[in-house]
């Protein structure tokens, strides 16, 4: 046929495809934190109670939050590696800010129940 019908696949659009099919099973874990990430992200106002509450806790990560994009296969792993650092931030979160569980709605913020 003179390769007129031979598709090549990339390799990265490959991996992005199994990835995508595994995080599928952990995905109302992988809803939460986005949904947590967002609402950090949403506003400078928050962002900056955000750095605020990092400072106070003592968290010696001076990476920041990132949202996962479904066309990037390992921006997922990333958002997760960094909130992971953040957990205690995330706690008292929850006190200091009266919008972030209404913002997160049925979700609700992180737990380890949640997260499991």
């Amino acid at each position: 046929m003179g390769g007129k019908y031979l598709h090549m696949w990339c390799c990265a659009h490959i991996l992005n495809l199994i990835l995508n099919d595994g995080i599928r099973e952990n995905n109302s874990s992988i809803v939460v934190v986005h949904n947590v990430v967002r609402f950090v992200r949403s506003t400078p106002e928050r962002l900056s109670k955000f750095k605020d509450l990092v400072e106070c806790s003592n968290v010696q990560c001076k990476k920041l939050l990132c949202l996962d994009v479904s066309t990037r296969w390992n921006s997922t792993y990333m958002m997760l590696e960094v909130v992971e650092k953040f957990e205690v931030v995330f706690e008292k979160l929850e006190y200091e800010n009266s919008s972030y569980v209404p913002f997160l709605g049925d979700v609700g913020p992180p737990t380890p129940k949640r997260l499991g």
